[in-house]
């Protein structure tokens, strides 16, 4: 509904139809929010690979070109959108630690299930046992039950 206003025409604050804008795709609250997330992460982890330790300089735009946030516990099997189920990591590595070829122990050691479906490259950059380089906040890194749900259900492996 338009109200008269002292200058002019205005606009209840509860009009559904507001001034005829439509939202458009692609920029809404949840885009917002999981931006800020992703940057925020990357900041907390120095713009560096939690498996690999290869640390970059940050991003020119929004989304980097050598580094991904990677859920833990991954959003298509309920996995919360929180700082404790994400983790840094390098393009390659993301992929294997997605696929469960990569995991890690509740004390932050890496954990190779399935060695030989790394590539040789993959392999390079991941040393067995080796710890997480994490952000030096314990708050803010992974949790131990998204850790645990990885080993479980995404790498299937069983200690």
């Amino acid at each position: 509904m338009i109200l008269p206003g002292k200058r002019g025409i205005m606009i209840e604050m509860d009009d559904p139809g507001g001034f005829g804008e439509r939202p458009q795709r692609g920029f809404t609250g949840q885009s917002d929010a999981r931006a800020g997330f992703y940057s925020f992460v990357l900041d907390l982890y120095n713009y560096r690979c939690a498996i690999s330790g290869l640390q970059f300089p940050p991003p020119d735009g929004t989304l980097h070109k050598d580094l991904d946030v990677v859920l833990i516990h991954p959003r298509e099997l309920d996995g919360p959108f929180e700082i404790g189920n994400a983790i840094v990591l390098e393009l390659s590595l993301a992929t294997a630690f997605k696929r469960g070829l990569i995991t890690v122990s509740d004390y932050y050691q890496l954990v190779i299930p399935h060695p030989e479906e790394l590539s040789d490259a993959e392999r390079a950059l991941v040393v067995p046992g080796r710890h997480l380089f994490l952000p030096d906040d314990p708050h803010f890194r992974p949790s131990k039950k998204h850790l645990q749900f990885h080993r479980m259900v995404v790498a299937r492996y069983r200690q």
